[in-house]
Formats: structure tokens, C-alpha cells, sequence
């Protein structure tokens, strides 16, 4: 692993009353200890899970997989601010891998689009300036080069792509070494046989590279993945649990079980 654990160095008093510190998972927040190269953060909307993984990003300093640096996001100020008193330790630090979740690959798609979009303008200039002179093919050739690299990585136009396909383009893409990889809820933008790709791609990136994942997730098809620890954020504490004792995998099963039943029950 590279994060070997994470603590609340302590507790602000004088923001008690304020947000994140109102959230009873970082009130309880004990000690928690990273032991696979997987780990999944999972638990219902609210209960904490996303805030300590932003946190965590915001700590190490991993890139944001978007059109903003992590510091300058209004969206992740508390969880910057969470950052500040909470005491990581690493197997081994590296400020490879990145922050990501499914609204970011918007803001990301766009601004890749962009740079290609300048380059291109960059050539035009280039070509008027430099009319007529020998050292226009070389000029021209690094700018084309630097073009063609994004392009072949992610694509002319990610944001032309259905969401599920352009959001496994940039898992493709940028998981290209041993590094620290924060994702939250992929689920939200890729249909199950795309979870899948993203499972085979995370589990070949460990074993050739010793990668990281710690993934928010609220699917039991990513959370099942062998050879994973889950963190099960309920009730304002964690614990660490088989993905099978979680509320997503049970109710899941019962609705796939008996869908007849349980939809008789809603009614």
C-alpha cells in the first residue's frame, strides 16, 4: 500500500458547531489502517465517506482530476480544511495518482479539449509568422507532437463520447503507474459490464505496479472485487467488514432475489 493509516490529530473545539466537524464520523474518527491495495469507503449519502476521502486528497496533494486545482474547488474547502488536523502515515509517498470524481470528468473532458483546441491556434500562428522560413517544420513538428500525444491519449473530443466511455478513457489514460488513486463513486457514470473494465484495469494496475485504490463507492459490483478491504462508514463510526454484511449488497440481493416481493412491500 502507499497509505498505510489515517488519524484526527485533534479536534478544533471553537469549530465544533461547524461543518465538517459536525459530522459524527469525524467526531469518532479513530485510527484506521490500510492493509490492501484496494479499500473501499462505503456507507449512505451524508455519512462521511466522500468528506475523508477529499481530506485525504487534499493532504497528500494528489493532481484533481478536473478544469480547477483541489485548493482553488469551493466544493472541497471543508474537507481542505479537515486536512489540516488529520495525521497520515505512508508505506511509501508519492505524489503519483490523482483525485477524481464523476462531475469532475466534465470540467477535466473540457479542459483537455481546450489545450488541443490551443494548440491547434498555436500552429495557425505559427505558420503566418514563420511563412516561407526553414525553421517553420520543426517549429511546427514539437507543437503537432505535443497535440498528437493528447489526442492519442485521450482522444480529440472526450466530451463527444458517451459519459461511461470517455469517464474509462480517462481511467485508461492517466492509472499508468504505482501512485495513490482517490475515486469517488465511479458507479455514477459507468453501466455494470463498464464497472467491470474498471475492476480488471484496477486489479491488473496493482498487481504489475503495487497502485492504491480507495474508492467511495455505492455499488456492490465494484465493492466485490477480491482482495479488498471495506471501510463501513454507519452510525457515525468505521469499521472494517466483509462487503456482503453491508445495507447496498444485502437490499441489492433481496431486490434481485424477489423483485415481485419487495416491490409489493413499497406499494
Amino acid at each position: 500500500m502507499i497509505l498505510s493509516t489515517l488519524r484526527l490529530r485533534n479536534f478544533p473545539e471553537d469549530e465544533a458547531d461547524k461543518f465538517p466537524w459536525t459530522l459524527p464520523i469525524v467526531k469518532n474518527l479513530e485510527e484506521l489502517r490500510f492493509e490492501k491495495n484496494i479499500s473501499f469507503f462505503v456507507g449512505e449519502n451524508g455519512s462521511g465517506k466522500s468528506t475523508i476521502l477529499e481530506a485525504i486528497a487534499a493532504y497528500t496533494e494528489v493532481p484533481l482530476a478536473g478544469s480547477l486545482r483541489l485548493e482553488d474547488d469551493e466544493s472541497l474547502a471543508a474537507s481542505n480544511r479537515l486536512a489540516d488536523y488529520l495525521s497520515l502515515r505512508f508505506a511509501e509517498k508519492t505524489h503519483h495518482g490523482f483525485f477524481v470524481r464523476a462531475e469532475d470528468f466534465i470540467g477535466f473532458s473540457r479542459h483537455i479539449k481546450q489545450q488541443i483546441r490551443e494548440l491547434d491556434q498555436e500552429i495557425e500562428e505559427l505558420k503566418i509568422s514563420l511563412d516561407g522560413k526553414g525553421d517553420l517544420d520543426r517549429a511546427v513538428g514539437a507543437i503537432r507532437g505535443e497535440r498528437d500525444s493528447f489526442i492519442k491519449r485521450y482522444s480529440k473530443d472526450l466530451e463527444a463520447m458517451s459519459h461511461g466511455e470517455g469517464f474509462m478513457k480517462f481511467f485508461t489514460s492517466r492509472i499508468t503507474g504505482k501512485g495513490l488513486y482517490l475515486i469517488d463513486e465511479p458507479e455514477a457514470a459507468l453501466s455494470p459490464t463498464r464497472q467491470l473494465s474498471l475492476l480488471a484495469l484496477i486489479l491488473e494496475k496493482v498487481k504489475t505496479t503495487g497502485a492504491h485504490f480507495i474508492i467511495a463507492t455505492h455499488s456492490p459490483i465494484i465493492m466485490s472485487v477480491p482482495d479488498s478491504e471495506v471501510f463501513y462508514f454507519q452510525d457515525g463510526t468505521i469499521s472494517k467488514v466483509d462487503y456482503k454484511e453491508t445495507e447496498h449488497y444485502m437490499l441489492t440481493k433481496s431486490i434481485l432475489d424477489a423483485p415481485e416481493r419487495v416491490m409489493k412491500e413499497l406499494g
